[in-house]
């Protein structure tokens, strides 16, 4: 048997690698210019979830690209649709485009909205993860428009509670929260990305007052002025990936108050 030698002494134990919020944010800028479409398949790096969302990872896009094109389309961009639709989108020429996308590519953003909405189960969630399980059902048996009229309903509560808006506030409030600005050099700029849709689904709109229907989905047209035109199929898979966007930022907080919860006391439940 040899006799173990220890190791020289100029070399130095290998110690666990932590990194720091610079190390992070000094690394988006490459997350952020990854195209899977041009550049192929890549693991998505450990830390990326600190400051973006899964499904960005190869679209390609900053997150300001996706806010701008959540608010100006009203299409959701946080948690759903996959990156290679969410680059498709910002490629996209105009609204009647990126509609066309969406349906082209409703299979692949349904099974993202079905995993997304099975991750949502907090109690504190209430009946939503029910509702929404009972929304992706219809969808999946051929009926997108009744869904989407279901997924608007919950939305209005969902987007509520993802803004802390008082509900005194109503839809202005809603879409003020909506408004803001979303830049890159933000800490968390992933949060404010599930709102900006919000901003052109409650854009005013009067049918008795000759307002013009809005290009984008708008809350307001289908309930002030049954518009079947309005809800066609693209904008029916924007209202459930609106709603699917929303409950999943709400299941995140749960996470995150309840790591919180065990962090400080390991028996909380």
């Amino acid at each position: 048997m040899t006799e173990q030698q220890d190791p020289p002494q100029d070399q130095k134990p290998s110690r666990p690698f932590f990194a720091t919020w610079k190390n992070i944010r000094a690394a988006q800028p490459a997350w952020d210019s990854y195209d899977m479409t041009r550049d192929g398949f890549r693991p998505m790096p450990g830390l990326y979830l600190a400051g973006r969302r899964p499904n960005w990872w190869g679209a390609g896009a900053t997150p300001e690209d996706l806010h701008k094109l959540a608010k100006s389309s009203g299409i959701p961009v946080s948690w759903v649709p996959p990156a290679r639709v969410l680059r498709l989108l910002l490629d996209a020429g105009d609204h009647d485009a990126r509609l066309r996308v969406l349906v082209d590519h409703e299979d692949e953003i349904r099974a993202l909205c079905e995993e997304m909405a099975a991750y949502c189960d907090d109690e504190w969630l209430g009946d939503a993860p029910e509702m929404a399980a009972k929304i992706v059902a219809a969808w999946r048996d051929g009926h997108p428009e009744a869904a989407a009229c279901m997924a608007l309903l919950a939305v209005e509560e969902l987007a509520h509670q993802v803004s802390r808006v008082d509900r005194s506030k109503k839809h202005k409030g809603l879409q003020g929260a909506a408004e803001a600005i979303v830049s890159n050099d933000d800490w968390f700029p992933q949060g404010q990305t599930a709102l900006s849709p919000l901003f052109p689904l409650y854009t005013q709109y009067w049918a008795d007052k000759g307002h013009d229907v809005p290009e984008q989905l708008s809350r307001h047209a289908l309930v002030h002025s049954i518009s079947l035109g309005h809800l066609s199929q693209g904008h029916a898979i924007v209202a459930i990936m609106l709603m699917v966007s929303l409950l999943r930022e709400l299941q995140e907080r749960c996470d995150e108050i309840r790591d919180d919860m065990h962090a400080t006391d390991p028996e909380a439940d």
